[in-house]
């Protein structure tokens, strides 16, 4: 895979290459109008899914509290455009959180959330939304969404009989309506102990699903790989090397929020909050999967020495077919908090981190959710607030490849 890497992807040389080295920021723009007292807005699907790039639209889905009760918003922009649409909402029920949204081709894109302890699926195209359906059947949450062309896969926790499954639903479309194809649990017997924020990956090779596991005794994360469209799984496996340095009875090293994307034909990017470096906090670290996820390679940390001392929080990946990929999180290492991003350099590891101007200073920037279309163009999303607890707002930046004319 490493010398697929450095055969493949076509990063800029440097010595001390970093984000900026392989995109161009534009200004921002204002997904949400300005902070207003109360309004708090939340990016914290599983996956962190919140953008997606279908065509020529990008699309951004959320949850905020502008009708007191949390509810499901969306919204969508041409690249040509300089503004968002006016916000849609997406939830029908009396309460609904932690969207996520990705894309299916020709400027349509799909929506999972969890709302009223069920998760619901539907389409929005030019046209408005196709009728939601239910995929849950028992009481549900922590919902991500991943698709393959016109295919759709969706994973969650359920809870049945007081034990818990991580299920995961194939579906297609049928005149923008979804159509469940098949529903199966990703380990046949169901745990007493929870698992928690699965997150998915697909293409060619198959799909990979990583999740939060308690069965241990303390929280580890686990994958598992699936080449039949999620009918059939391989044994959940460590997606987390496991540190324990202080005695018999520590649990080791906290893991949490993990997020996959797919890059170039068969590869997995995976990224999570690690607290192997003790008193520090958590620190970000990644994997690379072959094959769709059905093995990866060793741990690496993410953040470069400059972060070393701080932690980090809020990982989301994002990856495309032509190899691109790249993770952006936030931390306080400059006083405020401000949204950073790394990507590969040319001797296969993480490069210099970086943090676009249009999502750094003042105030805090928080909660990325990242993607990155077929050209290796970035499109970011992340929440914005004056100080700790303030009212919020969402800002969106596109940066453009370096290596596109």
């Amino acid at each position: 895979m490493k010398q697929w890497l450095l055969g493949t992807c076509l990063w800029l040389s440097s010595i001390a290459i970093q984000a900026s080295d392989h995109w161009i920021f534009d200004s921002r723009i204002a997904v949400t109008g300005a902070p207003a007292g109360g309004v708090f807005h939340h990016l914290e699907g599983s996956g962190r899914r919140h953008i997606a790039v279908s065509s020529s639209s990008v699309a951004v889905a959320w949850e905020d509290n502008r009708t007191q009760d949390p509810q499901i918003y969306v919204a969508i922009k041409s690249f040509q455009q300089k503004e968002f649409a006016p916000a849609m909402q997406v939830s029908n029920g009396s309460e609904a959180f932690e969207p996520s949204i990705d894309a299916l081709p020709g400027n349509r894109f799909v929506l999972a959330w969890e709302q009223d302890a069920a998760v619901f699926a539907r389409i929005l195209t030019s046209e408005g939304f196709a009728e939601s359906i239910r995929l849950s059947t028992d009481q549900a949450s922590h919902v991500s969404i991943a698709t393959f062309g016109d295919q759709v896969f969706a994973v969650w926790r359920e809870q049945l009989n007081r034990r818990w499954f991580v299920k995961l639903a194939s579906l297609t479309t049928q005149a923008d309506k979804l159509i469940v194809d098949s529903l199966h649990s990703v380990e046949s017997v169901g745990l007493q102990t929870p698992v928690l924020f699965p997150s998915l990956a697909v293409n060619s090779a198959g799909l990979c699903v990583a999740w939060e596991d308690r069965r241990a005794g303390h929280t580890r994360l686990l994958f598992s790989h699936s080449t039949d469209a999620g009918i059939t799984f391989t044994e959940p496996q460590f997606l987390n090397e496991f540190f324990s340095n202080r005695n018999q009875y520590d649990q080791g090293n906290g893991v949490t929020r993990v997020s996959l994307a797919s890059f170039a034909q068969d590869e997995i990017l995976a990224a999570w909050m690690d607290k192997r470096r003790g008193g520090l906090g958590y620190g970000i670290f990644a994997a690379l999967g072959a094959e769709a996820g059905a093995n990866f390679g060793p741990n690496e940390k993410v953040h470069g020495a400059e972060g070393d001392r701080q932690p980090h929080y809020n990982p989301a990946t994002a990856g495309n077919p032509a190899g691109d990929f790249a993770i952006a999180w936030d931390d306080f290492r400059r006083g405020d908090s401000d949204v950073w991003i790394s990507s590969y350099n040319d001797d296969d590891e993480w490069g210099e981190d970086y943090t676009p101007a249009v999502a750094s200073g003042s105030g805090e920037q928080s909660h990325p959710a990242v993607t990155l279309d077929g050209a290796g163009n970035l499109h970011l999303l992340w929440i914005e607030r004056a100080q700790q607890d303030a009212p919020s707002q969402l800002w969106y930046s596109y940066a453009q490849a370096r290596n596109q004319p």
